[in-house]
């Protein structure tokens, strides 16, 4: 009898333990999609050699991306920072982490499914604008209702995003 009581408070406190971290797929790997250019159902995969290359454009490595509808995430959406490096294979597919929309300041923040990410400044994610302003968004949305359906009908542009970890030359 003293075993199986045992047992069963390590099972409640092990639940209790996980229960106090929400489950999440924060900054996991995806895979960065568009639409069809078919104009058929579904997405295409976006590929490295479609993002443009430092150097070769005066605004490379300062845009981040975002893609809505990636299916890896609970979201559907994945981001792709500014200065992420290529991998330098042709063909690649280009990749990203899982986001989520989010609050800035807000008491949820963006928790990553790895906790030790939290920790590191590279991986840390914090809720920053990815997106042009609210009020831009809100005419688009207003104005062409098809386009605000290309960005996931959001009026926010806040998404939990990694820094831009900018590096000197």
């Amino acid at each position: 009898m003293p075993l199986r009581l045992f047992v069963l408070v390590s099972l409640v406190l092990l639940v209790f333990l996980e229960g106090c971290r929400v489950a999440t797929d924060l900054g996991r790997e995806c895979t960065l999609v568009k639409k069809n250019p078919d104009g058929g159902p579904g997405s295409v995969f976006i590929l490295e050699s479609e993002l443009p290359d430092a150097g070769t454009q005066s605004d490379a490595g300062t845009k981040d991306y975002i893609s809505f509808g990636a299916t890896q995430c609970e979201d559907l959406v994945c981001v792709r920072n500014a200065n992420t490096p290529k991998t330098g294979v042709a063909g690649a597919v280009a990749s990203g982490y899982c986001s989520r929309p989010c609050v800035p300041n807000a008491s949820t923040g963006c928790p990553a499914a790895n906790s030790d990410d939290e920790n590191d400044t590279n991986n840390n994610l914090t809720c920053r604008a990815l997106l042009l302003d609210e009020q831009t968004l809100a005419e688009i949305c207003t104005n062409d209702p098809g386009r605000c359906q290309q960005i996931a009908g959001t009026l926010s542009p806040y998404f939990c995003a990694r820094s831009v970890i900018t590096t000197t030359p």
